[in-house]
């Protein structure tokens, strides 16, 4: 009998030259190639034309997450390079709590070079510049958390954590963008529409989505819905299981406001087309399916279980969190289609687009590879209609 934990991984690889991997974005955010399936059949345009592609009765529901400075390098006394990743906060644990302290606070970071660490307190600023306030963290080190540290954060009182995070850190570009953050990537590693500060990570499907193709869709009369879906390091996390059902998914915290709630069961309840904007959306949605009343997170593999009952409760604001793992054999309950970009080989986000598309999802890649398309999250995008 068939079981989604029984997927071998080695069955979503494809070669990705490493010069397919666009190290920077577009001068303009819309410029981007756009490739369109649509039932079956593969065409190309451009992103800022999307709104000619689109169901003209369509919902986009997308993701308003801000990306935090989440990475900071410093050095011990001894010159040893130190770079600290902040994950997601401890003490306190309410994310707008956390960026909102002032003196100190507790998160869960990635540590690197961590053995060459000894114990002491680090110290980062934010140098001397004469019209910046200035800023110095002090660093401690907890307990270890499995990958990850407890780190101590003390500062001055007079700012806040995200004050302080916004002068000493930096834009954490993903491991795979091989080069630092420079001063652009602050505004184009960050969406037009960012609002909600906790992300470690961009929606990279809507870096595309400009001023003026907002307008269009607004000219057109294609509605827009907006939730919030805190990406962590986790999404850049390699499978290396060789089957599924030994991949421990990443938690991620999900808000789902009371007018995009009432937008998505309007749309459903009129048989709209559904489509969300990135993986991070499409992921919410289904999730929300899933929601039980009285439960606070969905489980990894909760959907895939016989005995799973359904509870789902639309009358009140949606926050909770979610490790919700798509992969294909899953039946997609909301969302009907999805924007996003070309994802990393053997990864659970190619997992979830084969989810939408079947076999499929290597007759698109190879129609992307062999026309130039560019890949990951500051390449192209692709538009999935199954």
């Amino acid at each position: 009998m068939f079981s989604q934990k029984d997927i071998r991984i080695d069955d979503y690889d494809y070669a990705l030259p490493e010069e397919r991997i666009a190290l920077y974005p577009l001068p303009e955010r819309d410029a981007s190639k756009l490739l369109v399936y649509r039932n079956g059949e593969i065409s190309e345009s451009v992103f800022r034309d999307i709104v000619d592609e689109l169901p003209a009765d369509a919902l986009l529901v997308f993701n308003d997450t801000k990306v935090i400075h989440a990475r900071m390098v410093t050095h011990t006394a001894a010159g040893a390079r130190i770079e600290i990743f902040c994950l997601e906060p401890l003490e306190p644990m309410e994310g707008e709590r956390a960026f909102q302290q002032r003196g100190r606070c507790v998160w869960r970071c990635f540590v690197g070079g961590n053995r060459k660490w000894k114990g002491e307190e680090l110290r980062i600023t934010n140098g001397e510049a004469l019209d910046e306030v200035n800023y110095e963290l002090r660093i401690g080190r907890g307990k270890q958390m499995g990958d990850a540290w407890e780190i101590i954060f003390e500062w001055e009182d007079t700012s806040t954590f995200a004050e302080v995070l916004e002068a000493v850190g930096k834009i954490p570009l993903p491991p795979y963008i091989h080069r630092e953050a420079e001063e652009s990537d602050e505004e184009r590693y960050q969406t037009i529409f960012a609002k909600s500060k906790g992300s470690v990570a961009a929606p990279t499907a809507s870096l595309h989505f400009s001023e003026r193709v907002m307008k269009t869709l607004e000219t057109k009369g294609i509605e827009t819905a907006t939730l919030t879906l805190h990406v962590g390091a986790g999404t850049f996390k390699p499978v290396t299981t060789e089957t599924i059902g030994n991949h421990v998914m990443h938690n991620e915290k999900v808000i789902v406001p009371p007018d995009c709630l009432a937008k998505i069961l309007r749309a459903k309840a009129e048989g709209r087309p559904i489509i969300a904007v990135g993986t991070t959306s499409l992921r919410s949605l289904e999730s929300l399916f899933w929601l039980r009343e009285g439960e606070g997170c969905v489980e990894q593999w909760a959907p895939y279980l016989d005995n799973y009952e359904l509870q789902f409760n639309s009358s009140t604001v949606q926050q909770f969190n979610t490790s919700l793992m798509i992969v294909p054999g899953y039946h997609l309950r909301i969302a009907t289609g999805i924007i996003t970009n070309f994802h990393q080989p053997k990864s659970t986000l190619l997992l979830l687009i084969a989810t939408m598309v079947g076999d499929d999802w290597r007759r698109i890649y190879n129609h992307a590879l062999s026309r130039d398309f560019r890949f990951l999250s500051y390449g192209d995008a692709c538009l999935l209609l199954p």
